[in-house]
């Protein structure tokens, strides 16, 4: 994605708003066509990557100690209103935790090297 982005001219999105283009209106007519298959190409790689990893957890975990995937996937097979929430919840508590993480990395990288 990053290297669509970086590819994206600066003129363009400023001379669409230079003839009255909203931010909006430049973001959807300009710039989203022609980073459109990066960011295609992308969800499908990441989608395949987690089901991936998925996949290693349900054959690599013990059943002792379930890792967070593990148990929202057994909640989620479950029927009833509270098994769904506490597996909503569990998703809720694995997002924040991704979210931190990638904070801390991007906060205390080296200077220069590397970003997302």
């Amino acid at each position: 994605m990053l290297p669509a982005l970086r590819g994206l001219n600066p003129g363009w999105a400023e001379s669409a708003m230079l003839l009255g283009a909203s931010p909006w209106r430049v973001w959807r007519e300009v710039e989203l066509p022609i980073v459109g298959r990066a960011v295609l190409v992308s969800a499908v790689f990441s989608f395949t990557i987690s089901m991936g990893e998925f996949g290693a957890t349900l054959l690599i975990a013990r059943p002792e100690y379930p890792t967070m995937p593990l148990v929202i996937y057994r909640l989620l097979g479950q029927p009833g209103a509270l098994n769904y929430g506490q597996a909503m919840a569990m998703s809720s508590v694995l997002m924040l935790v991704c979210t931190v993480s990638f904070l801390l990395i991007e906060r205390f990288r080296a200077g220069g090297v590397g970003e997302f």
